[in-house]
C-alpha cells in the first residue's frame, strides 16, 4: 500500500511547495503589477534629469545652454590640397604626393619608386594609405607647424611616414600638382598643306 501512495504524496507535497513559497507581500506586489490592486501606488518620479523620451537622432537634445557652435570636421589647408611634398632627416626620405600616387625617395633610391595610395581626411589633417613590398606605407600630414632638424626651415605640416614597420618624422607642406605635359610642337611637314596633283 505505501509504494503505491508515496507517488501521490511526492506529487502534493512538490505542488504545494512553490504555494507556501510566496507570502501575502509577494501576492500583493503581483497584484500591483498586473493592475488587480486598485489602491496601488502611482510610481515614484525619480530626482535629476530624466532620460529622452525618443532617440537623439529623431530630436535634437536642448541642453538649455548657449547656441551650438559648428565644430570643423576636416583641416582647411590639407582638406583643399591633392598634392604634398614631405621630407624627413636621420634617415633621409622625402615623398611626393600627386593625387591617388606617391613617389617615395631615399638616398640608395633617388628615382624613387611609385605607390598607390588612397586618401583619408580627417580634422587635423590627411593620412595616405597604401601598401610597399606587402606593408603598410602610411604618410600623415597634420596641420602643425614643423621646423626642419637640419635647415631649420619651417613648414606648415607635421609629417609622418610608416614603412617597412618603422615611423619617421618630417616636415611637410601643400605642393603644386605636376603640370600637365605641353602637346608636341607640329613638324614644318604637318603644318603645310596637302599638295594635290596637277591633273
Amino acid at each position: 500500500m505505501f509504494p503505491r501512495l508515496f507517488p501521490r504524496f511526492a506529487l502534493l507535497a512538490l505542488m504545494s511547495l512553490p504555494l507556501a513559497a510566496c507570502d501575502s507581500t509577494a501576492m500583493t506586489d503581483l497584484r500591483r503589477n498586473i493592475g488587480l490592486d486598485a489602491g496601488a501606488a502611482e510610481p515614484e518620479v525619480p530626482e535629476g534629469p530624466r532620460p529622452p523620451a525618443v532617440s537623439p537622432l529623431v530630436q535634437p537634445i536642448e541642453t538649455g545652454g548657449a547656441a551650438p557652435k559648428p565644430v570643423p570636421t576636416v583641416e582647411p589647408l590639407t582638406y583643399r590640397n591633392t598634392a604634398f611634398a614631405a621630407r624627413g632627416n636621420e634617415p633621409f626620405w622625402s615623398v611626393d604626393i600627386a593625387g591617388n600616387t606617391a613617389t617615395y625617395r631615399t638616398p640608395e633610391d633617388e628615382e624613387g619608386r611609385q605607390i598607390q595610395v588612397n586618401r583619408l581626411t580627417f580634422n587635423n589633417g590627411v593620412e595616405y594609405i597604401g601598401v610597399l613590398e606587402g606593408r603598410p606605407f602610411v604618410v600623415n600630414l597634420r596641420a602643425a607647424r614643423c621646423r626642419d632638424s637640419m635647415s631649420g626651415k619651417r613648414f606648415p605640416l607635421t609629417a609622418r611616414l610608416t614603412v617597412s614597420g618603422q615611423s619617421h618624422t618630417g616636415c611637410g607642406t601643400p605642393a603644386q600638382p605636376a603640370p600637365a605635359a605641353a602637346p608636341a610642337p607640329a613638324t614644318a611637314a604637318a603644318q603645310e598643306p596637302a599638295k594635290t596633283p596637277a591633273g
